[in-house]
């Protein structure tokens, strides 16, 4: 039978909004979310980014392409939280995405951004 190590038994259960595993704002040079938008709280993953990504830092973005309804308006959320769009490819079955932190999101965190909702996957059988 499987039996925990003692750290593990010892470490504090952590989640991605634990203050446990909580990064120093201006902390970090690059982000990255490769398929990992999965959640329904996406504008929270984005702000969380913000916080922790040092000012001209890159925040980079791999997602399927099915997933986007309106790739313009997922831009333009995005944008709103505080990041340009540096480069973009939309040629392949998954969208690549580089952003720049600009500083922090213009908009107030009640104010509704469309665009943020993304698609189930859809996977092709094989």
């Amino acid at each position: 039978m499987f039996e925990e190590p003692e750290w593990a038994e010892a470490a504090p259960a952590a989640s991605s909004h634990s203050p446990q595993v909580r990064l120093e704002d201006e902390s970090v040079d690059v982000a990255v979310f490769c398929l990992s938008l999965m959640g329904t709280n996406i504008r929270d993953f984005l702000e969380e980014a913000n916080q922790v990504l040092k000012p001209g830092a890159v925040l980079k973005v791999a997602e399927v392409s099915s997933r986007f309804e309106d790739v313009r308006t997922f831009l333009g959320a995005v944008t709103n939280l505080g990041f340009k769009v540096v480069s973009k490819d939309l040629s392949i079955s998954h969208f690549l995405f580089d952003f720049e932190k600009t500083g922090p999101p213009p908009v107030g965190p009640k104010a509704q951004l469309s665009g943020l909702k993304l698609q189930p996957c859809l996977y092709k059988r094989r």
